[in-house]
């Protein structure tokens, strides 16, 4: 019994003692200051390297895109260096030894490698991401895992183990890099905006093409997308109530879409201050015939 009461006085006795809570206050107090003192490094290193690649890109005039992904990863990096030299410092003001724990690390790995191949994998693929330029940090991509499109929408930022991705309508996805597929980059070549544009038959064909070609000359200098004037390929169909003309233009990467509906936009605005007439179908056209006669 004696000894029992011994063991429990040794456990408490330090509780009563104002030192211990002394020690304790100032394990905190440094605690927090290495927190916040590696929060302000990595503030001051992030806009450093910021400023690096800027300072790089005025002297190379390299790939600004390309920039953005690279200052995300080595960001990264670095604030990861930092916490693992702050978790470390502060585990041996507590008196634990980190080389002990790093000693033992190859017997935890064994114990936990299985779960931990999820992790390495989304390491890796995240490199090869980099380092092959798959994409970058404002890129246009799809993502497809197992033939289903998993994420499309505009690359936020690329980290070592997740990539982050803004979807057209509005919502962030955080893809783990690992469960990357096949992977669609529409930003990387020019884009093409082809349209068909019906007319009626009974228009002068010449007449239209001649207008079309005019307001092409003009659109180019109006929107910045468009790489080359839009062209009249020629007649891509006619029938006995429509010709349609096939027109295309060539765009910056990524804007194919939206060059298709600018298109349209402005051969219909033509179109109506020029009185140039839309197929009709058939039963109208017969209904207004006979209304003649």
């Amino acid at each position: 019994m004696n000894q029992v009461k011994n063991v429990l006085s040794s456990l408490f006795e330090p509780l009563t003692k104002i030192e211990t809570y002394e020690n304790l206050a100032i394990k905190i107090a440094l605690i927090l200051i290495y927190i916040i003192v590696a929060l302000i490094v990595i503030a001051i290193l992030n806009k450093a390297i910021e400023q690096a690649f800027k300072i790089q890109n005025r002297s190379s005039k390299g790939n600004k895109k390309r920039s953005r992904t690279l200052i995300s990863l080595v960001q990264n990096v670095v604030s990861y260096i930092v916490w693992f030299i702050v978790i470390t410092t502060i585990l041996s003001k507590f008196g634990i030894s980190v080389e002990g724990i790093i000693a033992s690390a190859g017997v935890v790995g064994l114990a936990v490698g299985f779960g931990a191949q999820t992790i390495v994998k989304d390491i890796i693929t995240g490199f090869f991401i980099i380092f092959e330029n798959q994409f970058d940090v404002g890129d246009y991509v799809k993502i497809n895992s197992g033939g289903t499109t998993v994420a499309e929408g505009t690359v936020k930022s690329i980290g070592l183990r997740s990539t982050r991705i803004n979807t057209i309508t509005g919502e962030l996805t955080i893809l783990p890099n690992g469960s990357m597929g096949e992977i669609t980059n529409f930003s990387i070549t020019n884009g093409f905006s082809i349209v068909e544009i019906p007319v009626s038959v009974e228009e002068n064909l010449d007449k239209v093409e001649k207008r079309l070609n005019k307001l092409f000359t003009a659109m180019r200098s109006k929107y910045y997308l468009f790489i080359t004037d839009p062209v009249v390929e020629g007649i891509d169909s006619l029938d006995e109530t429509k010709v349609t003309f096939r027109i295309s233009a060539e765009t910056i990467p990524g804007e194919g879409a939206s060059g298709s509906r600018i298109l349209r936009k402005e051969i219909q605005r033509v179109f109506v201050q020029e009185g140039i007439k839309l197929p009709q179908p058939i039963y109208i056209k017969n209904n207004n015939q006979q209304g003649k006669s």
